[in-house]
């Protein structure tokens, strides 16, 4: 018979065994574990390919299990499906969210962090955590991820969407095979070019290739659509399951399991968070997981053997609560301990109980009803959903309002706000000669001097200083700045970004620059592109570096041509140095305080010696001294209002002073004014 007939879907059924077969409860123990050791913070960079491994094993026992519904009936009902697919998974996940909303109340801060949150966790009830993330949180190794208690969901709304469109597509394509010989691999054929186009999209966009016509949350980390091959990747192997179980033997099981086990482990050490990924090493993973399922079709070997051990199949029956109680556990526990060694290592350890009581007393109880009436379908869904969209609606209308509380509300109102050249759009990566820079122009009617504010988003948190200063003295005013972007004529790069858009930036507005009347241009940069390895600089593309001392002298060798370029034309130059970066214990972040803590007046202020300040900003401080010394550009240096009294501070009176753990507030920004103006004026 075919394959794709009745027949062969249900020996391919009756080879792959069971869904919760006890091998295969141990490879989910094994994809959990590695997740978990890796959000833990221990040395498993690759870690976050257990959610890859989890995709497989899905698409595996799904294609298994619908299979032998298809065998039996030669129809797939789908009610009853999706009722199974609800009662597995959305109580437990309702639970967390309910829970998590609860204590981003009481934890978070209404700066963002709540929101975020809330709108994650309506994304993860109504399966579009991913999609929400993606617009949100941004990538998932950026820095806000690690403040999203609910990150970790993004991979369940991947799942369920798969799971939403799946079984039509296998219901169509079985239906196709019994039509006769032509279409009798109908089922393979289909899965394999839903997979071929998703890997080939996958593999577009790990080369840095924009794929035309699709949405961009359809792609990406997050992506359905990138991510579907690795689902498709195990219901090709149930597909096959029938003819591969004779061939698989002891020996050959074997050696397929430790093909398999020698992929998981080069994917766990290898891989890290620079990886393209989804990517062309995602298939070391996947095969992997392949072989270890593939190992399990025939007879028993030394690897299915150890994976079925009780402490496997334990771990692996807890899985799905591991997983959704151990990431909130961890953003929590460093938001309240942030500099307690090993927390996030204790917070997962802590994690087991609640997955365990989630697992005994919400998840096995729903998951085993049977025989539901529509009635009582309609209020176990009803029950389920509602708690949790409610709390996560409500913490979001509370947070956007500041808790109807005058503190909240006065303290967010002085730090949230963007800066004027980044409301106004003029903190992009588009150079003042584009058409659209037009609306970066101030004071366009006066007479004086013109003032170009040029450099990165530490130039841009200066926007109302500047507007302020050149409005005093009569100074037209152009604002061109760019995200990560220093004014320094050199070739950056970040890990983050490695095909930013900086040097084209710098490069056309040092040439539009070179056309305009002469004037003073400051220049303002953040300081963390000297001493933070994450960025490399060097003066071609052949030879950058993040190697320290290396990087700095190209830094420096840039920042001397870009001034005596400026010179050149007919410009003054003022350089800016950085204002004081708070770090580790102290953070100037106001994103640390919760809605509790500033509705109860607590002391938000952080101090420490202005001494702190200057050691960690060293390396950028002394350049742009001696670059002014060797071009005779002008220095403005704020540390003193900062800094009153050599103790540099978040708080000068009300006035909360950074917006962010880099840059200021829009308070803080107007407060400084005078010293720009006076800067412009004594030059």
């Amino acid at each position: 018979m075919a394959l794709g007939s009745t027949r062969t879907a249900s020996a391919s059924a009756e080879s792959s065994g069971q869904n919760h077969r006890a091998d295969i409860q141990g490879l989910r123990a094994i994809a959990v574990v590695v997740v978990m050791l890796f959000h833990a913070g221990l040395p498993v960079p690759g870690g976050f390919v257990g959610v890859d491994i989890f995709f497989v094993i899905s698409g595996f026992v799904i294609t298994a299990m619908l299979a032998r519904e298809w065998a039996r009936s030669g129809a797939i009902n789908f009610q009853r499906f999706y009722a199974r697919r609800f009662r597995r998974l959305t109580p437990a996940l309702a639970l967390l969210v309910a829970v998590t909303m609860v204590i981003s109340a009481i934890l978070q801060s209404p700066l963002g962090a709540q929101q975020i949150a809330a709108k994650t966790g309506l994304g993860a009830i109504l399966i579009t955590a991913n999609i929400v993330i993606a617009r949100t949180t941004g990538g998932y190794f950026d820095a806000p991820a690690a403040a999203n208690p609910l990150l970790n969901t993004w991979s369940l709304s991947v799942e369920e969407q798969f799971y939403l469109i799946f079984p039509l597509v296998l219901a169509i394509a079985w239906w196709l095979a019994r039509r006769g010989r032509r279409t009798a691999w109908a089922p393979v054929l289909l899965v394999g070019l839903v997979g071929a186009i998703s890997l080939g999209i996958a593999l577009l966009q790990a080369t840095g290739h924009h794929v035309p016509v699709m949405p961009q949350w359809l792609g990406g980390f997050y992506g359905p659509a990138s991510r579907a091959w690795e689902f498709a990747a195990g219901a090709l192997l149930a597909l096959f399951a029938g003819r591969l179980a004779p061939w698989v033997t002891r020996g050959r099981g074997l050696a397929l399991g430790v093909v398999g086990l020698i992929g998981l482990a080069v994917s766990l050490w290898f891989v890290t968070a620079e990886t393209p990924w989804p990517g062309p090493l995602t298939l070391i993973p996947v095969i992997g997981t392949m072989a270890l399922l593939a190992a399990g079709l025939g007879e028993r070997n030394a690897i299915t053997a150890t994976l079925g051990l009780r402490p496997f199949v334990l771990i692996g029956d807890t899985s799905y609560s591991l997983y959704l109680w151990h990431w909130p556990f961890v953003v929590f526990a460093v938001l309240l301990w942030p500099h307690t060694p090993g927390i996030a290592v204790i917070a997962v350890v802590a994690s087991i109980l609640p997955a365990a009581i989630s697992y005994r007393w919400v998840e096995q109880p729903i998951r085993a009803l049977r025989n539901l009436s529509r009635r009582q379908m309609v209020v176990l869904v009803t029950a389920t959903l509602v708690p949790p969209i409610a709390l996560a609606v409500g913490l979001l209308v509370a947070s956007n309002n500041g808790f109807w509380n005058a503190r909240v509300q006065q303290f967010v109102a002085s730090v949230a706000p963007m800066h004027a050249g980044n409301a106004a759009g003029c903190n992009t990566s588009t150079p003042p000669s584009a058409p659209r820079a037009k609306d970066c122009r101030w004071n366009a009617a006066m007479t004086g001097t013109p003032v170009y504010l040029i450099g990165d988003s530490h130039a841009d948190h200066f926007s109302e200083a500047v507007i302020e200063a050149t409005a005093q003295s009569n100074h037209p005013l152009t604002i061109a700045t760019a995200n990560s972007c220093p004014f320094i004529d050199v070739h950056l790069k970040s890990r983050a970004n490695p095909r930013s858009p900086c040097r084209p930036f710098v490069q056309e507005t040092l040439a539009w620059l070179g056309t305009q009347p002469p004037g003073i241009v400051l220049v303002a940069s953040s300081s963390t592109y000297w001493d933070n390895p994450v960025f490399s600089a060097g003066s071609t593309q052949q030879n950058m570096t993040n190697e320290q001392p290396s990087k700095n002298a190209f830094l420096e060798s840039g920042l001397t041509s870009t001034v005596e370029q400026l010179q050149a034309a007919g410009h003054d130059v003022v350089l800016v140095q950085d204002v004081p970066f708070f770090t580790s214990p102290n953070s100037s972040d106001p994103e640390q305080f919760s809605a509790l803590d500033i509705a109860r007046g607590a002391d938000l202020t952080v101090q420490m010696p202005v001494e702190s300040a200057n050691e960690v900003q060293k390396s950028a401080r002394d350049a742009i001294s001696r670059v002014a010394d060797a071009t005779g550009a002008t220095v403005l240096d704020l540390r003193d209002h900062f800094c009153p009294a050599g103790i540099c501070t978040t708080q000068l009176g009300d006035t909360y002073l950074y917006r962010d753990s880099g840059h200021i507030s829009i308070a803080a920004s107007k407060d400084l004014g005078q010293e720009f103006a006076a800067a412009l004026n004594g030059r």
